[in-house]
């Protein structure tokens, strides 16, 4: 017999004469009762016997990811019947390949990566929103230099060395759009690659002139008080700027779009939670877990705003940016990327 039917034959069955006693009729109803009992039990436990669908997602262990290690902890995915296996990027751009390679089924990337991989046909979509910035600074990432260096303008860049964490990329492109905002020509600017922790020592060991710096290091090296945040490239060149986002392929979702919503919504409920609980104890034991920051220095940190869907207009912008800075060529819509889910969240 099949492990979900269930046998209602009596196990030990007892038949009655019609001249037995009553009590031997309430003993078989009795026993009919429990059966019934037992089977509704089993019925309504099958959902959570059911073994659950197992999610390989590559995310990176930074602030950014918040929600999504919050969804884990709190047990929003278990709640939707998905099993999240995460693999740790050093970026972005790394978890694409992976992503493209059937190797894990979603990706935190950010937006330039995903962008350049969807224009080279890989199908790439984006399933749900990551991180952003707000309308004004200060931001999580800001231009820093030191404070006797006299830089204060992209202007004052000019012949000198701008560190970025990556060359032809998010924090590359938006650099150089702050170099020609305020005055300066990007391309009489020096690009160098600087990992984020060991910026702000290129910077004191004039290695670079300035360096384009994410938290939490921008926030330790301006503690330390010989170097000064000069610019906020994000906001000064654009307002809430996508800068990362969940990335699916497009056969995948086409395959499991049942999956990809249960992940979605359970993703959303831990940004929910999240921005509910910024700050409290629960949040920095989370946060300081994956991160391996002590919690009073994610205490001082500036935090992404995280929200539950992207905007369609902020991407076109970014393609402008693209092709201003010879990243993209020829005609891209890139609102077509945006799977159902990324737009309005599922209930």
């Amino acid at each position: 017999m099949g492990r979900n039917k269930i046998d209602y034959r009596l196990a030990d069955p007892v038949h009655i004469n019609p001249g037995e006693p009553a009590m031997l009729k309430t003993t078989l109803r009795r026993r009919a009762l429990g059966l019934a009992v037992a089977a509704a039990v089993f019925v309504a436990a099958g959902p959570a016997l059911a073994q659950a669908t197992k999610l390989r997602v590559s995310t990176i262990p930074i602030i950014d990811t918040a929600p999504l290690q919050v969804a884990m902890a709190k047990g929003f995915f278990k709640d939707e019947g998905l099993e999240i296996d995460t693999t740790p990027m050093a970026g972005g751009a790394a978890g694409l390949p992976a992503l493209a390679a059937g190797q894990v089924q979603i990706a935190f990337s950010n937006i330039i990566s995903t962008l350049l991989g969807a224009k080279q046909g890989l199908g790439f979509e984006i399933v749900a929103a990551g991180s952003g910035t707000a309308d004004k600074a200060p931001d999580f990432g800001g231009l820093i230099a030191t404070k006797a260096g006299g830089i204060k303008t992209g202007k004052d860049l000019e012949g000198k060395r701008l560190a970025v964490n990556t060359r032809n990329n998010i924090g590359w492109m938006y650099a150089r759009e702050w170099v020609r905002s305020t005055g300066g020509d990007p391309d009489k600017v020096t690009y160098v690659e600087v990992p984020f922790p060991q910026m702000p020592d290129a910077v004191r060991g004039n290695r670079a002139d300035a360096a384009f710096v994410m938290d939490p290091f921008m926030s330790a090296a301006v503690e330390q008080g010989d170097v000064q945040v000069i610019g906020w490239p994000w906001s000064d060149v654009q307002k809430r700027v996508p800068i990362a986002q969940y990335v699916a392929t497009r056969s995948y979702i086409q395959q499991n779009p049942q999956v990809i919503e249960k992940f979605v919504r359970a993703y959303n409920k831990g940004v929910d939670w999240t921005n509910a609980n910024k700050g409290s104890d629960e949040w920095l034991r989370i946060i300081s877990g994956y991160t391996k920051l002590p919690p009073e220095r994610i205490k001082g940190l500036v935090l992404p705003p995280f929200e539950k869907t992207v905007d369609p207009a902020a991407l076109d912008r970014v393609v402008e940016l693209m092709r201003k800075n010879g990243m993209i060529e020829g005609a891209f819509d890139a609102k077509p990327l945006l799977y159902k889910t990324a737009t309005q969240a599922p209930r």
